[in-house]
């Protein structure tokens, strides 16, 4: 894939191989803690419920990376302002969501159930708390993909504060429940 695309559609993807990080855990109910550590741009296809592809080991299995999937990076016009927000971070960020792999009847401890650039969306699966989200170093080749997206795409819109219009009791409404006027909860005298 060219570093700029010169025509870009509404919807864009990217295939991208989610490489995870096993490392030996000193914690008392933890063999092992788990994370993505890097993404494989243009990666083969992988089953992410299939067979892990092993990229390196210690001899003792204290430390291994496994290639555990490649999924697309789906780019949304409409989710311009998003994916702008993560270009403007010191440094820009694709998330993994990995989702525990016994739930998603797998053998792996985890299994790679998203990649995305939007900053939304990853926030959207951390605070659900079913799955596991890591941010990692954007690509090049993916960063490049986004700026040409966001400059084809992205329509800046005016923030717009809307004035209250004050009540009017001729055009019919809820009545205005306020203290010394006698309603519910108004606090008048009864």
């Amino acid at each position: 894939m060219t570093d700029a695309p010169a025509e870009l559609n509404r919807y864009e993807t990217m295939p991208l191989g989610v490489v995870l990080e096993r490392r030996k855990s000193k914690h008392p109910w933890a063999d092992h803690s788990w994370r993505a550590a890097d993404l494989l741009v243009g990666a083969p296809a992988r089953d992410p419920k299939g067979e892990w592809l092993t990229l390196q080991e210690e001899e003792n299995g204290a430390w291994a990376l496994f290639h555990a999937g490649t999924l697309p990076l789906e780019l949304h016009r409409k989710d311009t302002p998003e994916l702008k927000m993560n270009l403007e971070q010191r440094q820009p960020l694709v998330y993994v969501v990995l989702r525990k792999g016994v739930d998603a009847g797998s053998r792996h401890p985890f299994v790679p159930l998203l990649v995305t650039a939007n900053v939304m969306e990853a926030e959207f699966y951390s605070v659900s708390g079913d799955e596991q989200v890591d941010g990692v170093p954007m690509p090049l080749p993916v960063k490049a993909l986004l700026e040409a997206f966001i400059a084809q795409h992205h329509v800046e819109v005016p923030f717009y504060k809307r004035k209250r219009k004050p009540y009017n009791p001729q055009k019919g409404g809820p009545p205005l429940l306020a203290r010394g006027r006698g309603g519910r909860g108004g606090g008048g005298a009864q």
